[in-house]
C-alpha cells in the first residue's frame, strides 16, 4: 500500500510538472492513466480538468469537474478548480456559487475568497472578514499563509474605500513576506552584460541570417502588471497568433549556455550557430498560427541573447505610469518569483531599472521593436490592437466569440483580465489614492532614474558583474 501511494504521488508530481511546462496533452494522459487506477483521487480529476482546460476543451473540462465532485462529494479543491473554469466561461454566477460552495467546507480556503472577490465586493464588516482576520493572526500559520489572508483584507478595505486600513493590511502582507527574503536578493536583477550589449556589438556580432528554423515568437517584454496580458490577449484575436503565456523562452535560451564562458565568446557562438535551441522550448501553436507570444517578465534583461540568435524576432516593450504600476506590483501577491515588489524603495527601483534596461535595448537590438503604454492601449484596445498587427505585417483581426462576456468581472489593480473581463482605463491614476503611502517608491523611483546606468545592485548584482553574466 505504501509503494502504491509513493508511486501515485510520483505520477502526480510528474503531472503537475507538465501542466507548469504547459505540456497539457502529455498532462492530459497521463492524469488518465492514473484514474483509471485510483478513480476516486479528488487530485488527479483537478489536474485532468486543468490539462483539458489548456486544451480550450471546455466542455470536457467542466463535465471531469462534475465527475470528480461525484467521487468526492463538496472537495473544496475542485470546486475551486470549477470556480476558476467558470471564471474564464464568463459564466459568474456560476463561479460564485462554486467559491461560495468551497468556502463552506473550508473557511480557510484563501484561493476561494480571491476568487468570490473577482465577481462581488464583501463588506468591510461581513463574516468572511473575521474569518480572514482569524487567518492572519494566528502564529501557527506560515508567514506566507498569514501574508495571502492580509492581501485579501487590503482588498476588501480598499474595496470599501476604507484606503488606509486597506493600505495598512498590504503593508503587513508585504512585510510578512518580505522577512523571508534574504537582503541581497530584494533587488531586481539586471544582468551585467546586458551593458555591453549596446548596438556596435551586434553590429560585430551579426549574422547573415537568423538561425533555422525560424523562431515564431513575439517576446512582450516588461515587467508584471504593466499591459503584458493585455497585449498578449490583443494579438491572440487574430487567427494567426497563438497565445502562450509565460514560456519565458528566452531565459530557457540562456540557462543552455555554457556559463564559464566570457560574453565574447558566448556571442561569437551564438552569432554562428545554425541550427536554434529554442525549438525544444516551443509548445504547439494553435491550428494554423504563424507567431506564440512569450509574455515572460524573465526575458527582459536577456533579451541581447535572443537577438544574437534570432534578430528577426518581434518585441513588444510594455510600459506603465510608475506610482500606477508600482501599486499594483505592491498588492500583488505572487506566487513565485519578483522578490523585489514586497517593498516599496525595491519596487521603485525595479520600475526604473526596468525602463533604463527597455530604452538600452530599444537602441542596440537589431530586432524589430515596438512600444506600448498602458495608459494608451486601455484608452484605445482596438487601435493598438489595429497598430500591432499592421507592424507585423498581418491584416486587421476579425472579431471573435469569447467564451463569455466577462461583464460581471471587477477592476483591481493587482488583478489581470486573463482573457475574462473586459479591457478598461479604470485603473489609470488608481495611485493617486494613495499618494502618501507610495512617496518612498517614488523617492526610490527617482533617485535609480538618475543614476547612471542599469546594473542591479545587491549581492547578486556584485556577483553579475564579476562573472559577466
Amino acid at each position: 500500500m505504501a509503494r502504491k501511494r509513493r508511486d501515485n504521488d510520483a505520477a502526480v508530481a510528474a503531472i503537475r510538472a507538465s501542466l507548469q511546462h504547459r505540456a497539457f496533452a502529455s498532462a492530459l494522459q497521463a492524469s488518465e492513466l492514473q484514474l483509471a487506477k485510483t478513480a476516486a483521487d479528488a487530485e488527479l480529476w483537478g489536474l485532468k480538468g486543468q490539462a483539458l482546460q489548456g486544451l480550450e476543451r471546455w466542455a470536457e473540462a467542466e463535465a471531469c469537474f462534475l465527475q470528480g465532485l461525484e467521487s468526492s462529494p463538496g472537495n473544496a479543491r475542485l470546486l475551486v478548480l470549477q470556480g476558476h473554469l467558470y471564471t474564464r466561461l464568463g459564466r459568474g454566477q456560476e463561479a460564485i456559487s462554486s467559491y461560495s460552495r468551497a468556502l463552506d467546507q473550508d473557511p480557510g480556503l484563501t484561493d476561494a475568497y480571491r476568487g468570490l472577490l473577482n465577481f462581488r465586493a464583501i463588506p468591510a464588516d461581513a463574516p468572511e472578514v473575521a474569518e480572514l482576520l482569524g487567518l492572519a493572526l494566528n502564529e501557527r500559520r506560515t508567514d506566507s499563509s498569514r501574508a495571502r489572508a492580509l492581501f485579501l483584507l487590503g482588498q476588501i478595505f480598499v474595496d470599501a474605500g476604507l484606503d488606509h486600513p486597506g493600505f495598512a493590511f498590504f503593508r503587513q502582507a508585504n512585510t510578512l513576506i518580505a522577512n523571508t527574503i534574504e537582503r541581497g536578493k530584494r533587488e531586481y536583477q539586471v544582468s551585467a552584460a546586458a551593458a555591453a550589449m549596446t548596438a556596435e556589438f551586434f553590429r560585430r556580432h551579426a549574422r547573415s541570417e537568423p538561425a533555422a528554423p525560424t523562431c515564431p515568437a513575439i517576446i512582450v517584454a516588461g515587467l508584471p502588471r504593466s499591459g503584458k496580458s493585455l497585449v498578449e490577449n490583443l494579438l491572440a484575436a487574430h487567427p494567426l497568433i497563438s497565445a502562450g503565456g509565460e514560456l519565458a523562452l528566452v531565459r530557457k535560451l540562456v540557462g543552455g549556455l555554457h556559463q564559464g564562458q566570457g560574453l565574447e565568446t558566448r556571442a561569437a557562438r551564438l552569432a554562428v550557430t545554425t541550427v536554434s535551441p529554442l525549438g525544444q522550448h516551443l509548445p504547439l501553436a494553435a491550428p494554423g498560427a504563424r507567431y506564440i507570444v512569450d509574455t515572460s517578465p524573465a526575458n527582459l534583461s536577456r533579451l541581447g541573447y535572443l537577438a544574437l540568435l534570432h534578430p528577426e524576432v518581434p518585441i513588444i516593450f510594455c510600459r506603465r505610469e510608475p506610482l500606477d504600476l508600482g501599486l499594483a506590483l505592491y498588492f500583488k501577491n505572487f506566487r513565485s518569483g519578483h522578490r523585489y515588489s514586497y517593498q516599496l524603495a525595491t519596487t521603485g527601483r525595479a520600475i526604473a531599472l526596468a525602463e533604463k534596461i527597455m530604452q538600452h535595448w530599444r537602441q542596440a537590438l537589431p530586432n524589430p521593436m515596438f512600444e506600448v503604454q498602458y495608459e494608451a492601449l486601455v484608452q484605445d484596445p482596438q487601435g493598438t490592437q489595429r497598430t500591432l498587427l499592421s507592424s507585423l505585417g498581418l491584416p486587421p483581426a476579425t472579431p471573435r466569440e469569447r467564451p463569455g462576456t466577462g461583464a460581471e468581472w471587477r477592476v483591481f489593480p493587482s488583478r489581470s483580465i486573463e482573457a475574462v473581463g473586459t479591457i478598461s482605463p479604470e485603473l489609470v491614476g488608481f495611485a493617486q489614492r494613495f499618494h502618501s503611502q507610495l512617496a518612498p517608491l517614488a523617492k526610490a523611483h527617482a533617485e535609480e532614474t538618475a543614476r547612471p546606468g542599469f546594473v542591479s545592485r545587491g549581492s547578486n548584482g556584485d556577483r553579475a558583474r564579476r562573472r559577466g553574466a
